[in-house]
Formats: structure tokens, C-alpha cells, sequence
């Protein structure tokens, strides 16, 4: 099993884990993966924010995320972004893949891009640089799934194991 397939079956235990230890019936693994599957999320590109989060990662828009939603759009968001399946990404393959998602927001808008979008793709390019910690140009699935987990957590406010509207109180 190569780095890549062994970070991302890691990454769908922890997930499956998480949906398991949840008292919510929202989170039941089963049920949740077939709506991940079904809709996908309502607004691919966001920004910060709870609602940005929501939009972005709320694949069945039931207004929960749950560990398994969000770890599994990351991951598909990942293997799109790595076009010559080198099991990282470089900072093309990064902003190309937010781009494609940021232009797919605004056709569906019925907005053309502004200086709005173009400050967008600015921001992806000085994220990848955030993003790629240990500065080797290259985004690995390391980095990608230690964003993954400080992301999750700052967005669950109160430690559920999900996010929903309830992660709002004190924004």
C-alpha cells in the first residue's frame, strides 16, 4: 500500500470512528455516505466562516457536516487536484482544482468572474504557500490531512464531532 492509499484509508477510519461515536442519528456512516454521494455540497467554493464551511462541506444539505462528509469531499477534492497522480500536489494542480470549483460557482451564478474572483485565485496561490508547511513546493497528503483536522476542529466550536447550526453560538 503506497503513502497516499495508506493517509486516506486512515483518514476513512478516523472518519468512520467519528460518525460512530456520535449519539446523532445524522451521523450515521450508511446513510451519510449515500447522501455525500447523491447531491454533493451546495456551494463548492466558500470562504471563512460558518456559512462558508456549511456551503462548502454540507454534501447532503441536511445542515450537518459530518467528519465523514467533510473527509470525504477533501479526498475527492485532492485526487481531482492531482492530474499526474503523483500522490501530491503542486501549486498549478492546487489553484487549478479551487479555480475549476470558484468558476463552477459563478456559471451556476450566472456571474462572470470580477475582481472579486481574481482576488480569489490570488488568495489560492498565497494558501497553497500556507498550506505547503514544510516549503518544498509540494502539497503532500500529510499537510493536506493536518489542515484537514485543525479545519474540522475550529469548525466544530463544541466538540460534537459534527458541525452544524448549533457551532454558531458565540460567532
Amino acid at each position: 500500500m503506497n503513502r497516499f492509499s495508506a493517509a486516506m484509508t486512515a483518514i476513512a477510519a478516523a472518519a468512520l470512528l467519528t460518525a460512530c461515536a456520535s449519539n446523532d442519528s445524522k451521523t450515521a456512516a450508511p446513510a451519510a455516505a449515500a447522501k455525500t454521494e447523491a447531491k454533493g455540497p451546495a456551494t463548492p467554493v466558500g470562504g471563512h466562516g460558518h456559512n462558508a464551511f456549511m456551503g462548502g462541506y454540507d454534501a447532503n444539505r441536511d445542515g450537518v457536516v459530518t467528519r465523514e462528509e467533510y473527509d470525504t469531499l477533501r479526498k475527492q477534492r485532492f485526487v481531482a487536484a492531482d492530474t499526474n497522480k503523483d500522490g501530491w500536489l503542486s501549486e498549478d494542480e492546487y489553484v487549478a482544482e479551487f479555480e475549476a470549483r470558484l468558476k463552477a460557482q459563478y456559471a451556476a451564478a450566472g456571474k462572470k468572474p470580477d475582481q472579486q474572483y481574481e482576488g480569489s485565485i490570488k488568495q489560492a496561490h498565497v494558501r497553497f504557500h500556507i498550506l505547503d508547511t514544510n516549503k518544498d513546493g509540494k502539497l503532500s497528503i500529510e499537510e493536506e490531512i493536518d489542515i484537514a483536522n485543525k479545519t474540522f476542529k475550529n469548525a466544530d466550536r463544541n466538540g460534537d464531532g459534527v458541525v452544524n447550526a448549533a457551532d454558531m453560538a458565540g460567532q
